[in-house]
């Protein structure tokens, strides 16, 4: 099964070391800039470091787009002239996207050109480190042999009862200023100094689990939220991603370390711009799971 390879998108925020080491395709995602009636492509036509600039400096907000089906096609034939005979596709979760019938279309428009690589695509039900863990998951079975069949099943039982996301932000002004929460729960939630707590849910959506009257209260209500769901594993992992939020992840794993000391603390990763641009600084997620050696 070496002829076959795992591709992600670029916001599924997997540290560079691990891509390395399971060898995954990311994708990358184009993003308009209003301003300056521009679309560059992240990370390859803009930083990281530039792309925060500009979320913070712009009088409109920049707005990622998902990749045309050229796009994808064109990255379907360069894989097929690097060998490779599968691929299999782990999306961000398909809840309020197109991401999954674009993937579709492509791949039929590429056969339709004649390409010849077999695909097999999940669902994640994720977004940010919830896709990335997966992904993970997925390469780690994939390097002991596991087939697709068994490997899919296997991340649908992962996403079900294994694992856990929960966040936070320390301002709802990039969710009103992206389009993610309207106006009014805007102006009403910074009148009441509300920080949601949040959650990934099952299918794909996001529920709210709690409002707090502080940013630090927010933190410890995601870090024990997650745990508590899932602390009847004998060994869990924990990473910590942070949009620009150095208070905020501190805190997390200062809370993480000192509540939950068996947890395995696997680190403090960056948040995507991608991800960033819909959040904003001091933005925080948990994501928690049965530990896997990876």
């Amino acid at each position: 099964m070496t002829s076959a390879v795992i591709l992600a998108n670029i916001a599924a925020d997997i540290p560079s070391n691990l891509i390395e080491k399971y060898n995954i395709f990311t994708i990358q995602v184009p993003v308009e800039f209003p301003d300056t009636n521009e679309e560059l492509l992240y990370p390859s036509e803009i930083t990281y470091e530039e792309f925060l600039k500009r979320i913070h400096t712009s009088k409109k907000m920049p707005k990622p787009i998902q990749p045309s089906i050229n796009y994808f096609v064109n990255t379907f034939k360069h894989l097929e002239e690097e060998g490779y005979e599968d691929i299999f596709i782990i999306n961000m979760t398909s809840r309020g996207t197109g991401i999954v019938n674009t993937v579709k279309a492509s791949i039929i428009q590429y056969q339709k050109q004649g390409g010849i690589i077999k695909f097999h695509q999940y669902d994640s039900k994720e977004g940010s480190f919830g896709v990335g863990i997966s992904v993970i998951k997925a390469a780690k079975l994939f390097s002991e042999g596991k087939d697709f069949t068994k490997i899919i099943s296997r991340l649908n039982e992962f996403k079900s009862t294994e694992l856990k996301t929960t966040f936070t932000f320390e301002s709802l002004k990039y969710l009103q200023r992206s389009g993610r929460i309207g106006l009014i729960k805007f102006v009403m939630g910074s009148l009441l100094n509300i920080y949601p707590c949040l959650e990934g849910t099952q299918d794909g959506g996001i529920n709210s689990f709690n409002q707090a009257k502080s940013y630090e209260e927010a933190i410890e209500a995601i870090v024990t939220q997650a745990y508590n769901l899932i602390k009847h594993f004998k060994n869990l992992g924990c990473y910590i991603v942070s949009g620009n939020a150095e208070k905020g992840s501190t805190l997390a794993k200062q809370i993480l370390t000192e509540q939950f000391p068996e947890v395995n603390f696997y680190g403090i990763i960056p948040m995507s711009g991608i991800t960033y641009s819909f959040t904003g600084p001091g933005s925080v997620i948990v994501v928690m799971f049965k530990d896997f050696e990876h």
